[in-house]
């Protein structure tokens, strides 16, 4: 039963078939299920039912132990950095996280975790969520920052769907938030920060603070392409 806890949910009915055929032969016991619910119920199962019952009811509860880990152990999986104060709220059909992973570390913006839907100039240890840092086209902005900075804000100011709600002119940093794709009532953080060292360059990261999982699904309801689609005009702007 301890190898049979490692298979995936494709393979449940496998795992299902050997617990009814273990529980049959009374070798099956509440420890080897993973939760203290389940072991208590499995408990009640072994001393008040028939053995054919007993069969049955530990298949489906194995099956239910393997397929929905406990929900804490779900949203670990998002909620691991503490500093992206994350909250879960569940529903019968699905469970959201919702994370505010925004601001800036070490004076750039955070990188984008594993089941997040963002994009972001840090990401660099993951290709599906890394951008590349823009620099300015025009020769005037490229050697004057804080002319750089200007077309900037007024770029953000002006995109539709965006609107400003922490601007920092001194640091040159400044996040707007805007609707989010998944789920439709949500919120993305769209953030921009511009560097002068060694050359001027922008720095950006456009994230969703939620992440809907559906069960039984395991990962998150995709909405990576509608950060990939919201940030290519605004170079075009500046």
């Amino acid at each position: 039963l301890l190898s049979v806890r490692a298979l995936k949910c494709t393979d449940i009915m496998l795992a299902a078939s050997i617990a009814a055929a273990l529980a049959a032969l009374s070798v099956a016991r509440p420890a080897v299920i993973g939760s203290e619910a389940s072991r208590h119920a499995l408990a009640h199962i072994h001393h008040t039912s028939s053995p054919h019952r007993r069969a049955a009811l530990h298949a489906g509860l194995l099956s239910a132990s393997l397929c929905f880990p406990p929900l804490a152990a779900r949203a670990a999986t998002i909620t691991g950095d503490v500093g992206r104060k994350c909250t879960t709220a569940s529903t019968p059909s699905a469970t959201t996280v919702t994370c505010q992973g925004y601001g800036l570390a070490g004076g750039r913006v955070r990188s984008c975790a594993a089941d997040e839907a963002c994009l972001s100039t840090s990401a660099i240890s993951n290709p599906s969520k890394f951008a590349p840092p823009w620099s300015p086209i025009s020769a005037q902005e490229a050697a004057d920052a804080a002319r750089a900075w200007r077309s900037v804000a007024a770029a953000v100011a002006e995109e539709p769907g965006l609107r400003i709600v922490e601007q920092d002119d001194g640091g040159r940093y400044l996040r707007a938030t805007g609707p989010s794709a998944v789920p439709t009532d949500g919120t993305d953080d769209v953030e921009f920060v511009l560097r002068d060292d060694g050359g001027v360059r922008l720095l950006y990261r456009s994230a969703t603070r939620q992440s809907v999982f559906l069960y039984p699904l395991q990962q998150p309801v995709s909405n990576q392409q509608s950060h990939i689609d919201r940030l290519p005009p605004l170079p075009r702007r500046l």
